[in-house]
């Protein structure tokens, strides 16, 4: 199993609440979020990624509002470590491709001999329709994969005064425009990351 955090960053601007949310330049709006890494705690994985995506340091925990075991779709899973791709399924295979971080997803193609022939999609979910970027396709040993994993929420405080938008350099090279939303209507977000705002009722 892997584990993921999520950050709900509140402020309150002219009595109307806001949340801080960043538009990825192929992946749409969305709240920063990631993998924790082995090792790491999740509050400190909160605190990291929320650094990588939007610069801040001043922040404060305020609490943790949940948390919900999930499961991918039956042909998406999860890497549990980095690793680059198996040219074909035997151990002494040559590595085709990137470094692939952990905590990515990938969908299975076929199966053989304990190895899982997965592709990677890079997709632009800003074009209407979305557009295929790229791909990567290559083998792996099953053990590295998995479709079970754990999300925690926290509702994060700011600080420091900050801009109602600005930019971010991530640690994968993209920049993200970072933006203060208000909560009312609430914000339209990539996938599943609307249903995430619910975490915030009674707040």
């Amino acid at each position: 199993m892997i584990e993921k955090v999520t950050a709900l960053i509140l402020r309150e601007n002219e009595d109307q609440k806001e949340i801080l949310t960043f538009k990825h330049p192929t992946a749409g709006r969305q709240l920063p979020a990631g993998t924790v890494e082995e090792n790491e705690q999740p509050e400190s994985a909160l605190l990291r990624e929320i650094k990588e995506e939007t610069g801040l340091t001043r922040i404060e925990i305020v609490k943790k509002l949940g948390e919900v075991i999930s499961f991918t779709k039956e042909d998406e899973f999860i890497l549990l470590k980095p690793v680059r791709f198996y040219a074909w399924p035997v151990q002494r295979a040559a590595r085709v491709g990137p470094l692939f971080t952990r905590g990515f997803r990938v969908t299975l193609i076929e199966r053989k001999a304990g190895f899982m022939k997965v592709v990677y999609k890079d997709i632009d979910f800003n074009q209407d329709p979305p557009k295929e970027l790229s791909k990567v396709e290559g083998w792996l040993p099953g053990e590295l994969l998995t479709r079970e994993f754990t999300r925690h929420f926290y509702l994060v405080h700011v600080l420091e005064n900050t801009k109602t938008s600005w930019k971010q350099n991530s640690d994968l090279g993209h920049v993200f425009q970072l933006e203060w939303v208000s909560l009312d209507p609430k914000p339209e977000l990539i996938g599943e990351q609307g249903d995430w705002l619910d975490y915030l009722e009674g707040i």
